[in-house]
């Protein structure tokens, strides 16, 4: 046919609609998904409080510790994750100074909450809700000991892990002699409830430690923990909202540790059974609607 004589073209305003649907669903559908404590920046203008379970909360009237200080470092605060209960703070700062005037090094400070507590988005924690829990890891970087860390250096620094996680098995070449020392002081100090670490790091620690083991009690085998230790602290005094843990009732390196290297936890392991199926999340305490609409803090309100 002559191009002459072809005939015009039909606009499409289907297709026009449905291309508008998928742009209007890609900006206000992705904004109906967003995380609200993800996208709150900075602390609420109140009484610090934490508030709810570990897994099911929120964080009040937030603070963070210095990017560095004695004994310590934080790293990867790109992630915003480094904000936390004013008890938790104080006992960051005490811990690392013990650990430095031990001359056990300088540790590194990891993902605490966010600015408000809440639950991470996909891929992150579960717990790290209400400002009680702290990941330290194990290994030290020697820049760190001599001066601050660059912030590209904070956020690309890598961890060294003391157990493989597919293996199941302790890196003994990793391992690092002042961990056990450290750990036994976090977990001596009243303020910490528990403290998870790899299955296998758990227990090394029982097989060095023999009969002197009271201080492992609170040591916890966990999923994952290969490369950081998680602190978690009791409930802070004043803090009505908050629902603290059980008691460990077990021993400190007890028959509830053979179960991580049983057959049927390397079944799940390697996916030929699957985890029992998580419950699913409660609705969260009421006071932490409250949390995400205060004021940030700094502002003030006549």
């Amino acid at each position: 046919m002559s191009l002459l004589f072809k005939r015009p073209r039909l606009f499409n305003y289907a297709k026009l609609f449905s291309c508008s649907l998928v742009i209007a669903y890609a900006i206000f559908g992705s904004q109906a998904q967003a995380n609200p404590w993800e996208e709150s920046e900075s602390p609420s203008a109140q009484d610090s409080a934490s508030i709810g379970t570990y897994t099911n909360g929120c964080l009040a009237g937030a603070e963070t510790l210095p990017l560095r200080g004695e004994g310590y470092q934080l790293v990867r605060t790109g992630r915003d994750r480094h904000f936390a209960h004013p008890d938790t703070v104080a006992f960051l700062k005490d811990f690392s100074q013990s650990v430095a005037q031990s001359h056990l090094g300088r540790i590194q400070i990891g993902d605490m909450s966010m600015a408000r507590g809440g639950p991470f988005g996909s891929g992150g924690h579960s717990s790290h809700q209400t400002g009680l829990d702290v990941d330290i890891w194990y290994s030290q970087d020697r820049r760190a000991a001599q001066r601050a860390l660059t912030e590209w250096e904070r956020d690309n620094i890598s961890a060294i892990p003391l157990a493989d996680t597919r293996q199941h098995r302790l890196i003994k070449e990793n391992w690092d002699e002042r961990v056990p020392k450290i750990l036994r002081m976090a977990a001596e100090d009243q303020r910490v409830e528990r403290i998870f670490v790899h299955p296998t790091i758990k227990r090394q620690l029982c097989e060095i430690s023999g009969t002197d083991n009271e201080w492992l009690r609170k040591v916890r085998p966990w999923w994952g923990h290969n490369y950081h230790f998680h602190v978690r602290l009791s409930c802070p005094a004043g803090s009505s909202h908050c629902k603290p843990q059980a008691p460990v009732r077990t021993a400190p390196c007890g028959n509830d540790l053979d179960w991580w290297f049983s057959e049927e936890f390397y079944a799940i392991l390697n996916g030929t059974k699957t985890q029992p199926t998580k419950p699913k999340p409660k609705k969260m305490p009421q006071q932490c609607q409250q949390v995400l609409q205060a004021p940030p803090a700094g502002t003030t309100t006549e």
